[in-house]
């Protein structure tokens, strides 16, 4: 019994270091980008930074692009061009499909 007690402590101090170190907090976020300006091949998303608090450019993607896998350690940054949305079982931007391809990441 002592052992589940020290073990569920020892979890919860884990927990609650990483869970600070980790958790974004738009109120402790200086944006450095207000007056962002995107390029042509770029897309301004509103709160489109990591923690969702800042606004970001992300890369346009384009019928026949590859799509950037969502998955690989780095945020997806990249959105579909309007009446396209990727399908990543084909890993490129079909032309057929209506919605924009959106990641919600950090959402629940």
């Amino acid at each position: 019994m002592k052992n589940l007690i020290l073990a569920t402590i020892v979890f919860y101090v884990v927990y609650q270091a990483v869970h600070g170190m980790l958790l974004c907090r738009c109120d402790k976020v200086k944006c450095d980008n207000e007056n962002l300006v995107c390029s042509d091949s770029e897309v301004l998303v509103k709160n489109g930074s990591y923690c969702r608090c800042c606004d970001d450019c992300y890369k346009k993607i384009y019928e026949g692009d590859t799509c950037t896998p969502p998955f690989r350690g780095v945020p997806f940054k990249a959105r579909c061009v309007d009446g396209l949305k990727c399908d990543l079982r084909q890993k490129n931007a079909p032309k057929s499909l209506l919605n924009n391809y959106e990641l919600e990441f950090l959402r629940g």
